[in-house]
């Protein structure tokens, strides 16, 4: 009887150190890569956050940490010498690093609407670019997306930055709009116009891609990893496209999946929140998820000489970017 109990006991043991070798060999298997995001954790990062906890990544046998800074020229620089290998990084700041010799690649296009604009208060007058001749006019300051969006606008409606009254005002548009500080800001149009809405009074917006097409925010690699390990950075973008369109088909569970990450959202803001997702879907929905198109990165170009962040045009511009890792249908 006890030999019988101990056979038993055996055979358990046994079967607990298979199942245990069996799933330290399938963490084994995983690679871990870190994610590079810049800004804190937000409910615009959702299809990473979906991507994660729907296991798309895991599926494609990585294991993702994500990395949230501020500092997105730290997350060039390093992807740029393989310490990182994936991150997201705004279109320009590709042009910015390749033109200075680093070797970034653009393998997947998240925004498809330039997310930046100009808010005014809805009783302004202000509805059209013309309206802002004139006007006092707030900017972060002369650097960055945001900057670029403001002078491609003026640019395309015959506009000379001398005509306004600009005035660099940092990231405080909310505050400066609601106190009259300025007329008008150039804000992130997923969040921004949501705040001064919720705080002050009604406003307008005028969408800077509704006039120029430019490069926005898109999954980065580096050259060495696309010739190293193509089969992986392959799995980070059908992973994160899966993300996207998953976030794009269900909002709803979408923002639950991301309160995982967004830690110190209190209750009250959930709702304002909620709408910043779907302002955000807005700028990701495309009839081609995650293909760039070569026009935008020639026009993102020329406004990048124009205002001086580039000195020379790219000799390369075309392995700035690259269609080869997105799903067939998609290209």
């Amino acid at each position: 009887m006890r030999r019988h109990i101990l056979k038993k006991v055996i055979t358990l043991f046994l079967g607990l150190l298979m199942v245990s070798g069996t799933q330290a060999e399938a963490q084994d298997d995983m690679t871990k890569i870190t994610f590079f995001v810049s800004y804190i954790p937000s409910v615009q990062f959702s299809p990473i956050y979906a991507a994660i906890e729907n296991g798309y990544f895991a599926e494609e046998k990585i294991e993702v940490e994500v990395e949230h800074s501020f500092n997105e020229a730290d997350g060039v620089d390093r992807i740029a010498v393989n310490d990182l290998q994936f991150g997201m990084i705004s279109g320009e700041q590709v042009i910015v690093a390749r033109a200075a010799g680093k070797p970034l690649v653009y393998v997947m296009e998240w925004f498809h609407r330039f997310p930046v604009g100009i808010v005014t208060p809805a009783d302004s007058g202000i509805t059209e670019p013309k309206d802002l001749v004139g006007k006092k006019v707030g900017i972060p300051g002369p650097f960055g997306a945001s900057y670029m969006g403001f002078r491609a606008l003026l640019s395309a409606n015959d506009i000379e930055e001398l005509d306004l009254q600009v005035e660099s005002i940092g990231f405080t548009a909310p505050e400066a709009i609601c106190t009259g500080q300025v007329e008008a800001s150039v804000v992130y149009v997923s969040n921004e116009p949501l705040t001064i809405q919720n705080n002050c009074f009604e406003v307008s917006v005028i969408y800077i891609s509704d006039y120029v097409d430019l490069v926005s925010n898109g999954l980065v690699t580096n050259e060495e990893t696309i010739k190293n390990n193509p089969e992986l950075v392959a799995g980070v973008t059908r992973a994160l496209h899966r993300g996207v369109q998953f976030v794009i088909d269900n909002p709803d569970e979408a923002f639950e999946l991301s309160l995982k990450y967004v830690t110190d959202l209190p209750e009250s803001e959930y709702e304002t929140q909620k709408q910043v997702l779907l302002n955000s879907i807005e700028l990701w929905k495309s009839d081609h998820l995650g293909a760039t198109d070569p026009a935008r990165w020639e026009t993102t170009q020329e406004v990048m000489l124009e205002i001086g962040f580039i000195s020379e045009p790219l000799d390369d511009l075309e392995a700035a970017y690259t269609l080869e890792f997105l799903p067939k249908h998609d290209e």
